[in-house]
């Protein structure tokens, strides 16, 4: 049994999933499983996938479109690993020792639950857009998360037995899974960024219209009353929220 399990969910990514593939192979920690979950996936994915002889590569083709949240947990029930990193199918790791920092410090700290880290911001090309540098420590954190996602979801290196008994992602979510998640994990765990840059989170030009940006907005409102008794700032985190989409 490999000690980590690498998420890689994608839909119609073939055009960027061999450099997300190669950022794993690159890493210097070695003890990993690869899980692609394909949710049904109508471009040469398949056939990029097929030319890695790596048997710790492991593609799973779904029969029917599952949506992101779905096949995330999909994922999850796949893996064997003490430990999951998730590295969504555009994006890529940009420090070959992202992994054996982030498995060291779960390893040498039992009471935090995830560890993530900094990140830049990257165009289609590949070009740098800009860098974002998150809180590094649980006390600013917690004091902060209401109000921001301080976790980029393809730097995140977490405990799969704890993210098991916590139900996994929620399903009734449409977007903004992963910011629930961490919230949630927040409740009974520790939390923690790297101040390492260590992922390349895509930006695409298509990425946002009205509709998503309304689903957006309303998922994260949902998400900030969920959580507003057990979190600072609640007030702060709603006007912020609200601002935040008037300006888009």
């Amino acid at each position: 049994m490999p000690k980590i399990s690498i998420h890689m969910c994608t839909y119609n990514r073939a055009h960027f999933i061999k450099q997300a593939i190669d950022s794993v192979l690159s890493q210097t920690f070695q003890d990993w499983e690869l899980l692609i979950v394909d949710d049904c996936s109508t471009d040469n994915t398949k056939k990029i996938i097929s030319t890695y002889s790596d048997d710790r590569i492991r593609y799973i083709q779904n029969p029917e479109n599952l949506g992101i949240t779905e096949n995330r947990n999909k994922a999850l029930s796949l893996s064997t690993g003490e430990y999951v990193a998730v590295l969504d199918s555009d994006d890529y790791w940009i420090d070959t020792n992202k992994l054996s920092l982030q498995n060291d410090f779960l390893d040498q700290n039992n009471n935090y639950a995830l560890i993530g880290s900094n990140m830049i911001i990257v165009d289609e090309q590949g070009k740098t857009i800009k860098k974002v540098t998150y809180p590094y420590v649980n006390f600013l954190i917690k004091n902060l998360l209401l109000m921001k996602n301080l976790f980029c979801h393809s730097s995140v290196l977490y405990r799969k037995q704890e993210i098991l008994n916590l139900g996994g992602y929620d399903v009734t979510l449409p977007i903004w899974e992963d910011y629930d998640m961490w919230l949630k994990i927040g409740l009974k765990y520790k939390l923690a960024n790297l101040s390492q840059y260590t992922t390349a989170y895509r930006k695409h030009t298509n990425q946002s219209n009205s509709i998503k940006i309304k689903i957006g907005k309303d998922t994260q409102k949902f998400i900030i009353e969920k959580y507003k008794k057990s979190y600072l700032g609640y007030n702060f985190s709603k006007t912020l929220n609200t601002l935040r989409n008037i300006l888009r």
